[in-house]
C-alpha cells in the first residue's frame, strides 16, 4: 500500500474510534434461564384460547379525569367523560391480557402452559400491530398521555417477557414495525414539550421518555433511548435539593397529590436510571445522588409527611402500593438506601405488579435483597 494511501486508511481508522460508536439497544431486564425458557418449543403453532379486545384504531380526543378549573389538578371531573371512558377500558383489557400472559408464563409448570401463554401475547400483540392500533395522530393532550401509558405497559410486558424466556420470544416484523411507529408517534407527541415555555415539563415527560426507551430496547433503536435520556437529564436538573432530600417541585404542586405524584414520577426516573447504565450513557456521582435523594423526599412523604415543609398543612391522599414499584428496581440498585429500605418494608415488599410499567418487577430481580 503507499505510504499516502496507509497514511488515509490509519487517519480514518482513528477517526472512526473517535467517534461514538453504534452498539445495539441494551434492555435493562436482561434474558436469564427460567425453568419455562427450557420448555419453549413452537409456540405459535399454538392458538390462544382467548380472543384479545378488538383494536382501538380511532382518535384519541380524550378527555382527563380532572377537573381543569383546579390549578393543582388533584380534583376529579363531576361527570366522567363516557368515551373516554369506554377507550380506557378498551385498551387496559388488552394490556391486562399481555400483562396475564406474561405471568402465565413465568407461573407454568408444563411446556404447553409455557407455549400458550407466549402464544396469547404474541398472537394478541399481531392483532393490534395488523391494524395499526393507538397510531391515530388526532389526540388530545389527555390522548397522548393514554398512548405513551399504553405503549410503556406494552413494551414493558414484552420486555420482562422476553427476560424471563431468556430472548426466545421474539417480534414479528409487523409487531417490530408497530411498535416502532408508536415510539416515533410518542416523540412527535412530547417533542414540543421540551421547546415549549407554556408547558411544565413532570411525569408525563418522564413517563414518555421511559415509554420511548423500552421501545427503543424492544426494537433496537439506540436514537430512541438517546431521545428518552434527554427526560431524564432534565427531569434530574429540575430536582430542588434542600438538606439530604430533594423534590420535584411540579409534582408538589399537585396538592393533597403531592405524595403520590412524587411516586409516579420516580417510577420512569428510576428506570430511566437504569437504562442510561444498560446503555453506556452518561451517569456519574451527582447523578446518584439526585436520584437518591429524589428517592428520600418520596419515602418520607410517605412514612412522615409532616417532617416536610413543603408538604406542611396539606393533608395527603393515601398513595397506592403499587405506585412505590420504584422501590423493586431501586432497592437492587442501592440496597442500603435506608428511607426506602423501611418504606419496602413498611408496606412487606407488596409494591408489585404495576400495569403501567408492564407487570411484575420482582421476577427481573431474582436477588432483590
Amino acid at each position: 500500500m503507499p505510504v499516502n494511501a496507509h497514511r488515509c486508511h490509519a487517519g480514518l481508522l482513528l477517526l472512526a474510534m473517535l467517534l461514538p460508536q453504534a452498539h445495539a439497544a441494551q434492555s435493562i431486564w436482561p434474558a436469564r434461564a427460567t425453568a419455562q425458557s427450557a420448555m419453549i418449543a413452537d409456540y405459535r403453532a399454538l392458538t390462544c384460547n382467548k380472543e384479545p379486545p378488538a383494536p382501538y384504531t380511532g382518535n384519541l380526543r380524550l378527555q382527563s379525569k380532572y377537573d381543569q378549573r383546579d390549578a393543582s389538578k388533584s380534583t376529579l371531573r363531576a361527570r366522567p367523560d363516557a368515551d373516554s371512558e369506554r377507550i380506557g377500558k378498551q385498551v387496559k383489557q388488552f394490556i391486562g391480557g399481555l400483562i396475564y400472559a406474561g405471568k402465565r408464563f413465568q407461573k407454568a409448570k408444563k411446556p404447553q402452559e409455557a407455549n400458550l401463554a407466549l402464544a396469547c401475547q404474541d398472537q394478541w400483540l399481531e392483532r393490534w400491530a395488523r391494524a395499526d392500533a393507538l397510531l391515530d395522530p388526532d389526540a388530545s393532550a389527555t390522548g397522548m398521555a393514554a398512548r405513551k401509558w399504553a405503549l410503556a405497559a406494552m413494551a414493558g410486558a414484552v420486555l420482562l417477557t422476553q427476560a424471563a424466556a431468556d430472548g426466545k420470544l421474539q417480534l414479528s416484523p409487523t409487531q417490530q414495525r408497530w411498535f416502532t411507529r408508536l415510539g416515533e408517534q410518542v416523540i412527535r407527541d412530547y417533542e414540543p414539550r421540551r421547546h415549549a415555555t407554556t408547558v411544565y415539563f413532570n411525569n408525563h415527560d418522564y413517563w414518555a421518555a421511559w415509554a420511548v426507551a423500552a421501545t427503543g430496547m424492544l426494537v433496537q433503536r439506540d436514537d430512541f433511548i438517546r431521545w428518552a435520556d434527554g427526560a431524564l437529564r432534565r427531569g434530574l436538573a429540575q430536582a430542588v435539593r434542600r438538606g439530604d432530600y430533594a423534590y420535584l417541585p411540579l409534582e408538589v404542586a399537585r396538592g393533597k397529590l403531592a405524595a403520590s405524584y412524587s411516586q409516579y414520577a420516580l417510577v420512569p426516573l428510576v428506570l430511566l436510571g437504569e437504562s442510561a447504565r444498560a446503555n453506556g450513557l452518561a451517569w456519574n456521582d451527582d447523578d446518584q445522588q439526585t436520584l437518591e435523594r429524589l428517592a428520600s423526599f418520596a419515602a418520607r412523604s410517605v412514612l412522615a409527611p409532616d417532617s416536610l415543609p413543603e408538604l406542611e398543612g396539606r393533608s395527603q391522599a393515601d398513595v397506592a402500593p403499587y405506585k412505590l414499584a420504584w422501590l423493586i428496581t431501586f432497592l437492587a440498585r442501592q440496597p442500603g438506601h435506608h428511607l426506602a429500605r423501611q418504606l419496602y418494608e413498611r408496606e412487606h415488599g407488596e409494591v408489585d405488579n404495576y400495569s403501567q410499567v408492564g407487570g411484575p418487577l420482582k421476577p427481573a430481580y431474582p436477588i432483590l435483597p
